[in-house]
């Protein structure tokens, strides 16, 4: 796509630009409250694996769904009006739980989540080309990039604030091992982030050529820092003795008011989530007119029909890969809670083990930043070979192994999944033969495999355990390491082809 907007015209596009990145933030926020949440309902509506990850289904059936509608409103209502519009509907969906949950209605969480995820779609849609706009041309890769890292940040917080609260009290046990949460914790994982780093920034100086490896030296700290950093915390809580998993459970005189309780519990999130929604629409609405002035004449390349795509192979291929990616992720992050809580892997009582999830999404928020500087000088394809197959060997390991072993290969997924969205999204334009609209329309749509494979895996846990249920993301690794190989192996199509790859 080219910018026929002249950088001079446009005033305050770096403000305007913070402005949009607090929006990535709200959506990773609330999609990964889900991973909790699909603990809490599970224990409280008495649901199987399968049942509880209907909310994945109901979720990203809606990227599905909503993802063409949402262009269309977003060409209708411009920028502005789009983003407060899906913040407006995303309220609207975080008030439908309190409801659904005094009327004891599982299938009314589902609606209210189908609901938000309504409006994240359409805040996606608006806010990705807006983030690639906002500025020049040359800087619209840093652009996207830095605006997803505070996604991968939203995706942090969520499941540290969501298990906190959702897991803790009601029917579920008050305390256990709560170091994740303290100023220890934060401590331990800063060290190791910047021992990491001033290890990165010591081999990039030793290279003959520093301006070009200082940065890749200190991406290489940064993942070294944090690999070391998760293998030692995990290792500390393997070695503690825990309780039975059967005690973590509160033994409670009236049970029906421990369930209310945590009713109540997962209402204070949602109540929360409509007031944080509804105070960032009010704010978005307060400087739509700055909004809209500095996205003046930006031809933001919107996606267009899939139909049209479906004639190129590579950009149904890359749809496959999409599918396979975002479901095996999401899949994983479903399971980490239950996987962490079970008695033949760590133990932990349900509330710590859904913060520690929060490890799963940081190890995709540091590869983020890693992967960015490795990018500079590994072809694409090779590094997303290397983290498929690698992902796919860890949830080998997760499948035939228990105890530490089994955590700490399931929590390091997350550092391998951190470049493999952009990259097969990239990688699919530059070689699909369809319009660029087109493709990514189709590739937007294809996330609707966060909805299908947890289900799978969900029926596998019911049928075979939690640890076997790590061979559905596998397979799923399997085959994007042979889009991988394919991709690397054919040159991309000539042209210069600018792509606003959604978060998810």
């Amino acid at each position: 796509m080219t910018d026929t907007t002249q950088p001079a015209a446009r005033s305050g596009t770096g403000l305007a630009f913070a402005y949009v990145t607090t929006l990535f933030f709200a959506w990773g926020f609330a999609t990964s409250l889900i991973d909790p949440l699909i603990a809490a309902v599970k224990g409280v509506f008495d649901l199987n694996f399968t049942e509880a990850l209907l909310t994945q289904f109901a979720w990203f059936t809606a990227y599905g769904i909503v993802s063409l509608p949402a262009a269309a409103v977003l060409s209708k209502l411009g920028y502005a009006k789009s983003v407060v519009g899906a913040l407006a509907v995303m309220v609207v969906g975080a008030l439908i739980v309190p409801l659904a949950t005094i009327l004891d209605f599982y299938p009314g969480v589902l609606v209210a989540l189908f609901v938000i995820a309504a409006g994240v779609t359409l805040l996606q849609v608006a806010a990705n080309p807006l983030a690639a706009s906002l500025g020049t041309p040359k800087g619209s890769h840093f652009r996207l990039v830095f605006s997803q890292a505070f996604n991968s940040l939203g995706t942090v917080v969520g499941p540290l604030l969501g298990a906190t609260v959702m897991l803790s009290g009601g029917i579920f046990a008050v305390g256990g091992v709560s170091a994740l949460a303290s100023p220890t914790a934060l401590i331990l994982i800063l060290l190791g982030v910047v021992f990491g780093l001033v290890a990165g920034v010591l081999i990039g100086a030793l290279r003959r050529d520093i301006k070009g490896w200082l940065v890749i030296g200190a991406a290489a700290g940064l993942i070294v820092g944090w690999v070391i950093f998760l293998h030692n915390y995990i290792g500390g809580i393997a070695a503690q003795p825990t309780a039975p998993v059967a005690e973590a459970v509160e033994v409670v005189a009236d049970p029906s008011a421990a369930r209310a309780a945590t009713l109540r519990n997962i209402d204070t999130i949602f109540i929360g989530l409509a007031i944080f929604f509804g105070l960032l629409g009010a704010f978005i609405w307060s400087v739509r007119g700055k909004l809209t002035a500095a996205s003046a004449g930006a031809s933001a390349d919107l996606p267009g029909s899939p139909l049209k795509a479906l004639s190129s192979k590579w950009a149904v291929f890359g749809a496959i890969g999409i599918f396979f990616y975002v479901g095996a992720e999401v899949t994983i992050g479903s399971l980490m809670t239950n996987l962490l809580h079970s008695e033949g892997v760590l133990g932990l009582p349900i509330h710590d083990a859904g913060r520690l999830v929060a490890l799963y999404w940081a190890g995709a928020l540091m590869g983020r930043f890693a992967g960015s500087a490795f990018l500079t000088r590994i072809p694409a394809g090779v590094l997303l070979a290397v983290c498929t197959a690698m992902a796919a060997i860890l949830c080998l390991v997760v499948s035939q192994t228990g105890g530490f072993n089994a955590a700490f290969a399931a929590l390091s997924v997350g550092l391998f999944n951190s470049i493999m969205f952009p990259a097969i999204f990239t990688l699919t334009l530059e070689r699909s033969t369809a319009p660029a609209s087109a493709t990514s329309g189709l590739l937007c749509m294809a996330i609707i495999g966060g909805a299908i494979l947890p289900l799978v895996g969900g029926a596998v846990a019911d049928q075979a355990g939690l640890n076997m249920a790590f061979l559905i993301p596998m397979a799923g690794y399997v085959v994007l390491t042979i889009f991988a190989f394919a991709a690397a192996r054919t040159p991309a199509r000539g042209g210069d082809v600018v792509a606003a790859p959604a978060s998810h």
